[in-house]
């Protein structure tokens, strides 16, 4: 009896020191994040915001060149860590009239004011990237019309430039915004501009063109931040 009694005893000790050593070798769980960055992590999702393009010229009264206001906002999707899709657009439409009271008479004038719309395309691509910062370059095409007409003097005008950007994007998640990231490069592209200032009871055209290549900052180093910086916010399914 004593001896059932031991073996019995050391049966219990061995499965309560085998239980307790299998507990202690279970593996802790492993986080599904760790080593994914900012960028990695909104593979496959959506952001909006600016994507670079601002103004585009339209002719003046002399057939001369004038800016008008069409900021780009748009989409960027990635396809995957290394590719994505840019697609934009920017318009300014208005109108303004004016009313004028002589009397018992009122006048109503409306004034012309320019209309633009811009199509915007790029393809980013990231070569590098850590946990917040990654380095792009995007190819991208702008395509714009504006127009507008003066004393029946009708203004036109017409963009078109492809090129590049290369320059970095860093994602807000060192302070748990990583929906957030801000971009600014410079690019090298090649653009052209076209305008014109036609009246048809006149029979008159004026017209002038402007190609330009080169880099896309400006003569201030302080216009990376002034116009090449924009913001995406992500939307993290």
């Amino acid at each position: 009896m004593k001896l059932q009694h031991l073996a019995a005893l050391g049966a219990a000790w061995v499965a309560a020191t085998t239980s307790t050593t299998s507990w202690a070798q279970d593996p802790a769980p492993v986080r599904s994040d760790v080593g994914q960055t900012d960028h990695s992590r909104f593979v496959g999702d959506f952001a909006i915001g600016f994507l670079g393009f601002e103004t585009l010229s339209i002719a003046d009264a002399a057939g001369g060149f004038t800016e008008v206001s069409a900021p780009v906002i748009g989409a960027r999707y990635w396809l995957d860590s290394f590719m994505g899709i840019d697609a934009g657009i920017g318009f300014n439409f208005a109108s303004q009239s004016t009313t004028v009271e002589a009397g018992d008479t009122t006048t109503d004038t409306d004034d012309p004011q320019p209309a633009a719309f811009v199509l915007h395309g790029g393809l980013p691509l990231a070569l590098v990237d850590s946990q917040y910062f990654v380095f792009e370059v995007v190819p991208e095409l702008n395509i714009g019309f504006a127009g507008n007409t003066v004393d029946d003097v009708e203004l036109r005008g017409f963009h078109l430039d492809l090129g590049a950007r290369a320059g970095a994007e860093v994602h807000f998640g060192f302070i748990d915004i990583p929906q957030l990231s801000l971009q600014a490069g410079i690019g090298l592209n090649i653009a052209y501009d076209r305008v014109s200032a036609s009246n048809e009871d006149a029979d008159t055209t004026a017209s002038a063109s402007r190609t330009f290549f080169g880099t896309t900052v400006g003569n201030d180093p302080w216009d990376i931040f002034t116009s090449s910086i924009s913001a995406l916010y992500y939307f993290d399914r």
